[in-house]
Order: C-alpha cells, then sequence, then structure tokens
C-alpha cells in the first residue's frame, strides 16, 4: 500500500532465461565444480582458459538430470560440440 502512496513501480520478477534447474543437494557434481573454481581462481577469473572444466560439469548436471540437456554449441562450445564427444580421454603413458 505504501509502494502506491509514494509512486513507486511495482516489482515484476521475471525467470531465467534458461528456466530454473534444481542444486546439486547430493554433490553429484561437486567434484567438477571444484575443479572449475579451482581453474578461475589460478587464471584471474579468465572462463577461456578453464573451458573444458566447465563443459565437464555441465557434462555432469546433464548426466545427472540437474539441468536439461541441450546442444553444446547452444552452450557456447562450438569448437568442441563434435570433437570432444566422438574423443574417448587419451592416457599417459610411462
Amino acid at each position: 500500500m505504501t509502494s502506491q502512496i509514494y509512486s513507486q513501480k511495482k516489482f515484476v520478477p521475471t525467470p531465467p532465461e534458461k528456466g530454473s534447474f534444481p542444486l546439486d543437494h547430493e554433490g553429484l557434481c561437486k567434484k567438477q565444480f571444484l575443479l572449475y573454481a579451482s581453474c578461475l581462481r589460478k587464471n584471474a577469473q579468465d572462463t577461456s582458459q578453464c573451458r573444458q572444466d566447465a563443459r565437464n560439469y555441465l557434462a555432469c548436471r546433464m548426466d545427472n538430470n540437474l539441468m536439461e540437456k541441450t546442444e553444446w554449441s547452444k552452450l557456447g562450445f562450438h569448437d568442441q560440440s563434435t570433437k570432444s564427444d566422438k574423443k574417448a580421454p587419451e592416457v599417459q603413458k610411462q
């Protein structure tokens, strides 16, 4: 009522662009998140240096139904969309 008295505009919340997604209460993707956060700290918040960690974190969230499965190109991974999906991780020989 007081907001109408002082001619303030009413706040109308808008939903997120991609929709909401559940929080990771069980910690299913905590390891991937910590690796990504650690990479960001090491690289002074330069996200371009941590793209693979970000991709691993998002893949974990999609695999555990914590977010909608989306094409990598729609998530900003245009350069890795086809290469990484088919490529198996390399094992170093000693």
